[in-house]
């Protein structure tokens, strides 16, 4: 069995050798510790030399008689070169993103589960520790992404004269009531614990004074008779107590169980504090302090410890840093803070028409009338590419079937022999199963950032016995291989943006079909509008067309602004393609019934 995960390095074997030194990035040195703590003995590690080293962002790690196995990048798998380390090999899934990895790890834990973690393990409840995406979760995108840029920061830097805002927003959050599943039930479980304690501490105080009584008077002492339903009140605890009052701290950084998340953050926050100094740190940012010593002070986390020691961590000039303000919110996305309606957008009528008048003629991409003719049979479709083989409902089925089609014609229009296809947000493969199917000299990889969704298409395709399909599972942006065609069925919001920009950088045709265009919303990476050509629409009311966009649903009596709306928002991306030398042509599904969101986008580089 195939089970390896590949790390990045910037020394390799021989410089090793010398003097038992390593030189690595840190989301590398996050996984060796999680690896080094779960010693999984069906998961091997490797390490890969990278051409790419940056001195400023690199590690130190002294690693002695470590039996490591070094890779030259040409000596590694191409669907391993294809994605940003760290990344697993398993099988014929490829796992990237620092969370998925540690996450795949832990499932092949060895080591013995200590008293602090979760009955469960490290991955806590239901096995859903850091199981959602940083597109989705800012518990993950926080441990994932941002801690991950503050230290790069703070080893790139001297004198601080702010603490990062990133190390306040840990410190709000272990103030915060903790917010974990069957919060109650642990709420009564630590309170059964206490009273247990303290009954214990009751009658070695009893039996202490009845023993000396005894030997005073040498008389009979009655033993105090314990009412047991005194006892059960007082374990007592009513699901309407607020969560603040239940009294359970963040001993950790997810509640009172050691889970995954605290040690993907252990080794960032070893760095910064031993770069501010403890004392410092301490005196900034308390809770956080109290967090890190309760970890180091577990036994099993202590051959971390070691390793993180012998880390080389320059002291950081602190003197007159200060503490800024920052939302007083927890990293929980549930934190019923973060919901503020004010925030929220709603449309007008008179603001969706003040948008559209900012849309000229020159900006629009004509609708085009959809020519792909079927060229193939439903019912020579075999069960694991055709929706009919599904517990879905028959109109459900029919729509599903005619989405499918629509796409897989555009895609067999455009791919040729050899290529490389890739399905973003696959989900469960649907599309990608059917290209699969249809285009047998054709590889298509299955790119779904959803663990149990990859899993049931891996199920399929192996049931098919297909021997062109490959799987990813990473975030869109994790993957940075080269491609022919890219396809996205419904890849919400920013997504198809994402899987666009994908295309782009490939100079990959495309053929896409987007969705949610009212969840649009600027990032650190993408800046609506898109195009220079829509460049003069106010990111305002481009917004505010991306709401309208959504109100397509079938009879609804403003569908045919709706439609016009989701025009206006695909064609600022046709019009960003044409800037990269493309062709581009927007259409709709046929029929138009088949799904609201019908538009179809199908690039091609000249």
């Amino acid at each position: 069995m195939v089970n390896v995960v590949f790390l990045e390095a910037y020394s390799g074997y021989d410089q090793y050798q010398q003097g038992n030194e390593v030189k690595i990035p840190l989301e590398s040195l996050i996984t060796y510790c999680i690896y080094k703590y779960c010693t999984p003995e069906l998961v091997s590690l490797k390490l890969v030399t990278s051409k790419l080293y940056d001195d400023k962002e690199s590690t130190v790690v002294n690693l002695n008689n470590e039996n490591l196995q070094f890779l030259n990048a040409e000596e590694v798998p191409w669907q391993v070169a294809s994605c940003i380390y760290p990344v697993v090999m398993f099988e014929d899934t490829i796992i990237t993103g620092l969370c998925a990895v540690a996450r795949h790890i832990c499932k092949y834990k060895a080591a013995a589960p200590n008293s602090h973690e979760h009955e469960e393990g490290l991955l806590g409840f239901r096995k859903s520790c850091l199981q959602a995406p940083n597109e989705v979760s800012i518990w993950t995108k926080f441990c994932e992404v941002d801690i991950i840029k503050t230290v790069k920061a703070i080893l790139e830097s001297t004198d601080l004269k702010e603490v990062p805002k990133n190390l306040v927003r840990f410190e709000n959050h272990l103030k915060k009531p903790v917010r974990v599943h069957n919060v109650y039930k642990i709420a009564r479980e630590i309170k059964k614990e206490s009273v247990k304690s303290e009954t214990k501490n009751e009658d070695n105080v009893d039996s202490s004074e009845h023993k000396r009584q005894k030997h005073d008077s040498n008389s009979r002492v009655p033993k105090t008779r314990k009412w047991k339903s005194n006892k059960n009140k007082e374990l007592e605890i009513d699901s309407s107590t607020k969560i603040e009052d239940l009294n359970i701290n963040h001993q950790f950084a997810e509640g009172p169980f050691l889970t995954l998340a605290d040690l993907v953050l252990l080794p960032s926050y070893h760095i910064i504090i031993q770069s501010f100094g403890e004392t410092k740190f301490e005196s900034l940012l308390p809770l956080t302090y109290k967090w890190y010593k309760n970890i180091i002070s577990i036994a099993e986390v202590q051959i971390l410890i070691e390793s993180l020691n012998k880390l080389d961590v320059k002291i950081l000039t602190t003197d007159n840093v200060i503490v800024p303000a920052t939302e007083d919110v927890s990293l929980y996305k549930c934190d019923p803070k973060r919901h503020n309606p004010k925030k929220r957008l709603f449309t007008k009528e008179d603001d969706i028409e003040n948008a559209l008048s900012s849309i000229t003629e020159q900006m629009e991409l004509n609708v085009d009338k959809n020519e792909f003719e079927s060229a193939f049979n439903w019912n020579d479709i075999p069960d694991g590419a055709n929706p009919t083989a599904g517990h879905l409902p028959d109109e459900r089925v029919m729509r599903k079937s005619q989405q499918l089609e629509n796409l897989a014609l555009a895609v067999m229009e455009i791919a040729k022999e050899g290529d490389l296809i890739v399905d973003f947000c696959s989900g469960s493969g649907h599309l990608g199963i059917l290209l699969a199917h249809l285009l047998p000299k054709c590889t298509v990889i299955l790119l779904e950032n959803k663990e149990q969704s990859l899993h049931r298409a891996r199920l399929r395709v192996h049931e098919m016995g297909l021997k062109n399909v490959y799987f990813f599972q990473c975030n869109l942006d994790f993957y940075v291989g080269k491609f022919d065609v890219g396809v996205a069925l419904h890849a919400c919001g920013i997504a198809s943006d994402l899987v666009l920009e994908q295309c782009l950088r490939a100079n990959a045709k495309f053929v896409l079909c987007p969705c949610c265009y009212g969840s649009l919303h600027a990032t650190d990476r993408l800046v609506y509008p898109r195009s220079n050509r829509f460049g003069s629409v106010p990111i305002e009311q481009y917004l505010c067309i991306g709401h309208a966009a959504d109100q397509t649903h079938e009879e609804h009596p403003l569908a045919v602004r709706g439609a016009r709306c989701m025009a206006v928002i695909d064609s600022d991306r046709a019009r960003l393609a044409e800037e990269f030398g493309y062709k581009v042509t927007l259409s709709r599904l046929k029929p138009l019934t088949c799904t609201p969101k019908n538009n179809l986008l199908v690039g091609v580089p000249t």
